[in-house]
C-alpha cells in the first residue's frame, strides 16, 4: 500500500516542494510526514473510506511545506505559485480560491490586536506565553484574547463559504 501511495502521489508533492524553494530531500521528508499523518488519521477513524488518500496526502504535504517555508529558518526562500504544473487533487473544492479571498477580507476586518495575536500564533508559530510576554499581558488573558478573536472569525464562517454576503 505504501509503495502504491508513494508511486502515485509523491511526484506531485515533489513538484510542489521543488517549485517552492525546496529540495528533493525536503520533498521526501514532507511526504513521509504526510504519510504519518494519513496513517494516524486512519487509525483514529478521522478519515472515511470515500476520501481520496492522494488528495489528503497532497493537502497535508502542502500545509506542512508552507509551515516550513513560513518558519524563521526559511525566510529567505521565495514561494512560487504556479498552478499550471500542479494537478489539483480531485477532492479540493473548485471555489477554494474564492474562499481564501473572502477569508482574507474577513481577516482584514478584525481589529489590529486580533490580527497580531493570530498572526503570531498561527503564522509565526509562537506559543501563547511568548505572545503574552511580547504584548505585556498575562498568559490566561492571552488565551481569552485568542479565543475571542477566533470566535470573531468563526462568526463569519458562512461569509467565507460564500453562503451569505457580509453585513
Amino acid at each position: 500500500m505504501l509503495r502504491s501511495l508513494y508511486a502515485e502521489h509523491f511526484p506531485t508533492v515533489r513538484a510542489m516542494v521543488l517549485q517552492n524553494s525546496g529540495s528533493a530531500n525536503d520533498a521526501q521528508d514532507i511526504f513521509q510526514e504526510a504519510i504519518s499523518v494519513l496513517w494516524l488519521s486512519v487509525k483514529e477513524g478521522r478519515i472515511i473510506p470515500e476520501v481520496d488518500p492522494g488528495g489528503y496526502l497532497y493537502r497535508v504535504a502542502k500545509n506542512k511545506w508552507l509551515d516550513t517555508v513560513r518558519s524563521a529558518a526559511h525566510k529567505h526562500m521565495k514561494v512560487v505559485h504556479d498552478e499550471r504544473t500542479l494537478e489539483r487533487p480531485s477532492d479540493v473544492p473548485d471555489d477554494i480560491e474564492e474562499r481564501i479571498v473572502r477569508l482574507r477580507g474577513v481577516y482584514e476586518k478584525l481589529d489590529e490586536k486580533c490580527r497580531t495575536v493570530l498572526d503570531r500564533f498561527y503564522f509565526e508559530r509562537k506559543d501563547l506565553s511568548t505572545i503574552a510576554e511580547e504584548l505585556g499581558v498575562e498568559e490566561e488573558s492571552m488565551r481569552t484574547i485568542k479565543y475571542r478573536c477566533m470566535m470573531k472569525l468563526r462568526a463569519f464562517r458562512n461569509v467565507i463559504r460564500g453562503e451569505e454576503h457580509e453585513v
